[in-house]
């Protein structure tokens, strides 16, 4: 059976998934389907894939990551075990239905050629009318033979009506495929960022201009940000054209497919003491308001242009940076339906928030696949490329640090103006040793977007830890004053400094507000705080959260990838409150 046949029949014999998935609870359950365990789980996986609609993307190096627990490294090519699981499981299901006969009401196949399951019905098959072939009336008259001129004529013409047949089949077969293919349980599920358009409600009829002048400073503000896409508010033209012709100009596409829309309504206004900025994001799907605000400021802070300036900028941070209100809202929205494309670089940020290995693997398959289904976008190799420096893939591996790199040089390559490449670019080249490089890039994602505070607390942790301290502190400063909450890059920073100036108790104060079980480099530090400070009980809850499965005599272990980057002043540092804590240094190899 091929793959052309597999669809046709799936087309025709369309199973709900309720009955779906009770049939391969049943089966897996009986005693009868000798399938191994490997089987039964990669079985479930394509049968989840398959209703989530994400079995195009499915492939043999997803199913590795996902199902057999293989390293991001892994090549097909080199290692068949996928190839040799897919075709025992075909057997072993072959084997089973052969076994249960008439007693099946249900089959799952997994055709040969794609790893997309076949739910096929006891009479499942194509319409008898189209198999079956016409009939000829009883009391039709036989026609008389053709003469042989006859038939090579006739022959001519049968095969010109086949040929234009053919080609109008191929035209309705692929405008009915357009015009389905959405709706294909097959096809993955993609998101794309979401988009806000941007509409601001003047006060007064004669504040129209100014009001304008404020939405698109608004709208420039957020386009600096890769996370949204932003659009201006289309501006009426002053004539009612529809009152006077009766026609109504269509609205303009706005969306990207798979682009959640926001409409953001401000309303800006200026009284003689302050100025005030109202917000609110609606659904306009729903009508929903969804999130809202005020903001103020009197005009003692400054003239009246750069107090407008302040409150704006705020907004876009608020709306568009790491934890803004559209970010937190597509957050939850790729929480409860997960999607790839972008819904994976969310993914990836929250993994990349909470630096936990669960969450980091699972945002590592995401992109992976999403990767797969779509080479060439931009935010989905930046973020994978974040990810495998994060995961110290990018450290042990030189087959892994090298793809971060070039991920991080394709994300450059396809999105020059997005900041989210030159960090990632930034985070690869520092892990792969070349330090003024990705200090270079640091800059220029800050300069691309420098009202994102995340950018100057990523790019002032890899300066202080290089030993460039006074320019650490200072890029944390500047992310801690802009931001209205400090970065964990920023807060770390700050941290190692107080640690460093031998002012152990701020530093304990840092580190505990940054307290993260799964946070190695944090864990560290309040590791060796405690030890400068002597504190045993502080010390043994540090040990507590970095204590590898094998006992306390591997930290010291875990602690050489941290500190491997380290300046050598720090790391000596870090060592010496390791050591007053208990923990023994490793020894070289």
């Amino acid at each position: 059976m091929n793959t052309r046949e597999d669809a046709d029949r799936a087309a025709y014999c369309p199973v709900a998934e309720r009955p779906a998935r009770a049939e391969l609870d049943r089966m897996l359950g009986d005693p009868r389907f000798h399938g191994t365990e490997r089987h039964r789980k990669l079985l479930r996986y394509l049968v989840d894939e398959f209703f989530a609609g994400r079995s195009a993307s499915v492939k043999a190096y997803t199913i590795a990551i996902d199902v057999f627990a293989r390293p991001s490294s892994f090549d097909p090519a080199t290692d068949p075990i996928v190839r040799v699981e897919a075709s025992r499981l075909r057997a072993a299901l072959a084997q089973y239905y052969e076994a249960l006969g008439d007693e099946a009401a249900l089959r799952i196949e997994l055709p040969k050629g794609n790893y997309v399951p076949l739910f096929v019905r006891a009479d499942g098959k194509p319409s008898q009318a189209v198999l079956a072939p016409p009939t000829i009336a009883p009391d039709a008259a036989e026609p008389p033979p053709p003469s042989p001129s006859a038939v090579a004529v006739g022959r001519r013409i049968s095969m010109a009506n086949v040929a234009i047949a053919s080609a109008g089949v191929l035209a309705m077969a692929a405008a009915f495929y357009v015009s389905m293919a959405d709706h294909f349980p097959w096809k993955p599920i993609l998101s794309e960022k979401p988009t806000v358009v941007v509409d601001v409600q003047p006060q007064r009829v004669k504040d129209g201009e100014e009001q304008r002048k404020i939405g698109d400073y608004l709208v420039h503000a957020l386009s600096q940000f890769s996370s949204v896409r932003t659009l201006a508010q289309e501006q009426s033209a002053g004539i009612d054209v529809a009152s006077v012709t009766g026609w109504v100009a269509p609205r303009p596409a706005v969306r990207l497919a798979g682009s959640k829309e926001y409409r953001l309504s401000i309303s800006y206004s200026m009284a003689n003491d302050a100025h005030e900025l109202a917000w609110q994001v609606v659904d306009p799907q729903s009508s929903e308001a969804l999130r809202s605000g005020v903001s103020k400021l009197p005009l003692e802070s400054g003239d009246a242009h750069q107090i407008q300036q302040t409150l704006l900028v705020r907004l876009a941070r608020a709306l568009a940076g790491e934890d803004g209100v559209i970010t937190s809202l597509e957050a939850a929205r790729q929480v409860s339906a997960p999607s790839l494309g972008y819904g994976c670089v969310l993914q990836a940020d929250m993994a990349l928030a909470r630096t936990d290995s669960e969450n980091l693997a699972s945002a590592l398959a995401c992109l992976e696949r999403s990767l797969a289904y779509n080479a060439n976008d931009a935010d989905v190799s930046a973020s994978l490329a974040m990810i495998l420096v994060v995961t110290g893939e990018a450290d042990t591996s030189p087959i892994a640090g090298n793809r971060a790199l070039k991920l991080a040089d394709k994300a450059v390559a396809l999105a020059p103006q997005a900041s989210q490449s030159y960090v990632a670019q930034m985070m690869a080249r520092f892990a792969a040793g070349d330090t003024e490089a990705a200090f270079l890039s640091g800059q220029r994602a800050s300069a691309l977007n420098p009202l994102d505070e995340a950018i100057p607390a990523r790019l002032g942790l890899l300066q202080y830890i290089s030993g460039h301290w006074s320019e650490g502190v200072r890029l944390a400063r500047l992310a801690e004053a802009n931001g209205e909450y400090v970065h964990h890059d920023a807060a770390l920073t700050l941290a190692l400094d107080a640690y460093r100036g031998r002012r152990y108790e701020e530093a304990l104060l840092r580190v505990r507000q940054l307290a993260n079980t799964s946070d190695l480099a944090v864990n560290l530090l309040r590791l060796a705080v405690a030890g400068q400070l002597g504190l045993t009980q502080e010390a043994a809850s540090a040990l507590d959260e970095v204590r590898a499965p094998t006992g306390p005599a591997d930290i010291s272990l875990l602690a050489k990838p941290v500190t491997r980057s380290y300046a050598p002043e720090l790391a000596a540092m870090i060592e010496d409150g390791l050591g007053k804590a208990g923990v023994r240094p490793a020894e070289n190899p």
